[in-house]
C-alpha cells in the first residue's frame, strides 16, 4: 500500500517536525509527517523519567508563532514533561497538525530515485510514501545510548533507561538503586530518586558541571508579569542573540577586571540562576583557559560549601575540572549536591576503571560487587548523527548515509548533504544544538527550508543538492571557530580534536 503522492515527507513529530509540517502545509505543499510514537511531542513523549523537565526557562522553550501565545499560560518557570505534553495539546488545538501525521509507525528506509527525482520512504508496516522532498526531523535524541557492559542483560531486576521509563516502573522507595550516568537526565533522576531510595550508588564517568535552577512552580506568566506581548518581545530578542535566549555576554575579558569586581559579578550571575552564569558571563569564558578556570573556581567554592563529605567534594568538585566550564551544556539542579551528600548515597568513580560487569544481582566495579534492586541507565543518546543514520537513508547511486559519513559528518550548514538531493534535515549534526536554545535554531532552519522549497517550486526546480565544495566551506568555517575556543586549547579534548572529522563537529 502506498500513501498519497506527496510534495514533502517529514520524519518526526517533535518541535522541528511539527513546525515544518505546519509551515509547509500553509504554503500549499502536500505534506505528511511520520512519527513512531502515538502522538505529538517527540522527546517529551518518550522521556517519562521522574521529574523530567526542560532546562530552558519560559518563555523561550515554545514555538515563536504569535497565534500560539494567545490562550496559553506557562505554569512553571522550567516546564515539566507534563506541562510540555499539555502544550503540544494546545498547539494541536490551534494548528490542527495531528491529522497531517501518521502515528505509531517507524521508518524502515528512504531511497532517492535519480530517474524520478523523488524520495520513496518505506514504513515498518509495509506501506510506502513518495515525495519530492524528504525532511528528517529526528533531532539528536532519538537513538538510545546503551552502555556496552558485559552481562548487562543478566540482571534479574528491572533496568530502566531514562528515555524509556515505563509507566508501571517499580516504586523505588526504600530500594537499593544504581544510577549509571550524571548527565541532564541523571541529575534529575538522582535528585528525585535519591530522596526516597533506601540506598543509591552513582557510577560517575565525569563530574557534572551544574548551575542552580532556582525554579518555583508558582512563577507563572501572571506572577512574573508577562503576557503575550511580553512573550513576543522576548522571543524576538532570542532570535537575535548569540544563544537564542535573552542573555548577553559582558563585553570584557575576565582578567582585565579587578578580582573583587569579578567576584561580585560572578555572585550576581550565580544568584540569577538558570544559564546566567554561563551565557551572561565574561566574553572570553569559553575562549581563554585562565578566564575559564577563574569562573570555575568561583563555582567550585560555592558548590563545595554544599557538600560536607570531603571524599565526595573531591569526586564531585575537583580542583581541576575534567573539561572547561561551559564547553558542554551545564546541567541545571536544585538540590543535587545535598542529595548526593546523604550518607546512603555512594559515588563510584569509573573514569579510569570502568564498570567491569553486571551479574544477576548487581554491578561489579573496582573489584567490588554491589547488589541492587534496580539499575537506572541515565546514559542519554547516541551522537548527533545517530538519529539520521538509523533511518537507512540511501541517496544517489544507492549510497547510504552511513557510507557517505563513514569518514565523518559532512554537510552544508548542518541542513543539506551532497549526494542526497532534495533532502533537508533539521536540528542535527553541524548546526547549533546543545549550546543554544533549540527553538531559536529550529525556527530559523524551518524558515530557511520553507523559503528554499518555495523558491524551487516557483522556479520549476525539481532537484536541489549541496555541493561537495559547500561541505568544505562549512567545515572550514566551523574549524575557524573551533581553534579559537577551549575545545582546541584544553588537553581533555585533544582526542576529540584529532577525530573531529569522524564526529558530528558542532558549534
Amino acid at each position: 500500500m502506498t500513501l498519497e503522492k506527496l510534495d514533502v515527507i517529514v520524519i518526526g513529530a517533535g518541535f522541528s517536525g511539527i513546525l515544518a509540517v505546519y509551515k509547509l502545509r500553509r504554503l500549499g505543499f502536500r505534506v505528511r509527517g511520520i512519527e513512531r510514537q502515538e502522538w505529538l511531542g517527540g522527546v517529551w513523549r518518550e522521556n517519562a523519567y521522574p521529574t523530567a523537565a526542560t532546562d530552558s526557562p519560559f518563555p523561550f522553550y515554545q514555538f515563536y508563532e504569535p497565534d500560539l501565545l494567545q490562550g496559553w499560560r506557562w505554569r512553571e518557570q522550567f516546564p515539566s514533561r507534563a506541562e510540555m505534553l499539555r502544550y503540544f495539546e494546545h498547539v494541536d488545538a490551534q494548528w490542527d497538525v495531528s491529522p497531517s501525521f501518521e502515528f505509531g509507525v517507524s521508518v524502515s528506509g528512504a531511497e532517492y530515485s535519480e530517474a524520478t527525482q523523488r524520495w520513496t520512504v518505506s514504513l515498518e508496516d509495509g506501506r510506502r510514501a513518495d515525495a519530492q522532498w524528504l525532511v528528517p526531523a529526528v533531532g539528536f535524541s532519538s537513538v538510545l545510548a546503551i552502555p556496552q557492559i558485559p552481562g548487562i542483560n543478566r540482571f534479574r531486576g528491572p533496568v530502566y533507561h531514562s528515555a524509556r521509563w515505563p509507566s508501571d516502573a517499580m516504586d523505588l522507595r526504600g530500594k537499593k538503586v544504581a544510577v549509571i550516568g550524571t548527565g541532564p537526565s541523571g541529575v534529575q533522576i538522582i535528585q528525585s530518586v535519591g530522596k526516597v531510595a533506601g540506598a543509591m550508588t552513582i557510577y560517575q564517568q565525569t563530574p557534572c558541571l551544574t548551575l542552580r535552577k532556582y525554579s518555583s512552580p508558582d512563577r507563572t506568566a501572571e506572577t512574573l508579569g508577562m503576557g503575550p506581548d511580553d512573550h513576543r518581545e522576548s522571543l524576538q530578542l532570542g532570535l537575535q542573540s548569540f544563544n537564542g535566549f535573552h542573555y548577553a555576554l559582558r563585553d570584557q575579558d575576565t582578567m582585565t577586571v579587578p578580582a573583587e569586581e569579578r567576584s561580585l559579578f560572578y555572585q550576581k550571575r550565580y544568584l540569577e540562576g538558570g544559564w546566567a552564569f554561563w551565557m551572561a558571563g565574561f566574553r572570553d569564558l569559553c575562549q581563554d583557559l585562565e578566564a575559564n578556570r577563574d569562573a570555575y573556581s568561583f563555582w567550585a567554592e560555592k558548590t563545595r560549601a554544599r557538600i560536607s563529605n570531603a571524599a565526595k567534594q573531591e569526586l564531585l568538585v575537583p580542583d581541576i575540572p575534567a573539561l572547561p566550564f561551559g564547553i558542554k551544556r551545564p546541567c541545571l539542579e536544585e538540590d543535587l549536591y545535598e542529595v548526593m551528600d546523604q550518607p546512603q548515597v555512594e559515588i563510584v568513580d569509573v573514569s579510569e576503571n570502568p564498570i567491569e560487569a553486571i551479574n544477576e544481582t548487581g554491578i561489579c566495579a573496582h573489584g567490588q560487587t554491589i547488589k541492587f534492586d534496580t539499575i537506572i541507565l541515565a546514559t542519554g543518546f547516541g551522537d548527533e548523527a545517530s538519529g539520521l543514520k538509523s533511518l537507512n537513508i540511501q541517496g544517489r547511486n544507492g549510497v547510504t548515509l552511513q557510507e557517505a559519513w563513514s569518514e565523518g559528518v559532512q554537510s552544508h550548514m548542518g541542513i543539506a548533504i551532497n549526494g542526497f538531493p532534495n533532502m533537508l534535515f533539521l536540528y542535527g549534526p553541524q548546526c547549533p544544538t546543545l549550546l543554544v536554545n533549540s527553538l531559536a535554531v529550529i525556527t530559523i532552519q524551518v524558515e530557511w527550508l520553507c523559503r528554499i522549497m518555495s523558491d524551487c517550486q516557483r522556479a520549476g526546480v525539481s532537484q536541489l543538492e549541496a555541493t561537495s565544495e559547500s561541505h568544505r566551506v562549512w567545515q572550514h568555517k566551523m574549524g575557524e571557530l573551533w581553534v579559537k575556543s577551549l575545545y582546541h586549547k584544553h588537553p581533555h579534548n585533544d582526542k576529540k580534536r584529532s577525530k573531529m572529522t569522524k564526529d558530528e563537529q558542532t558549534w
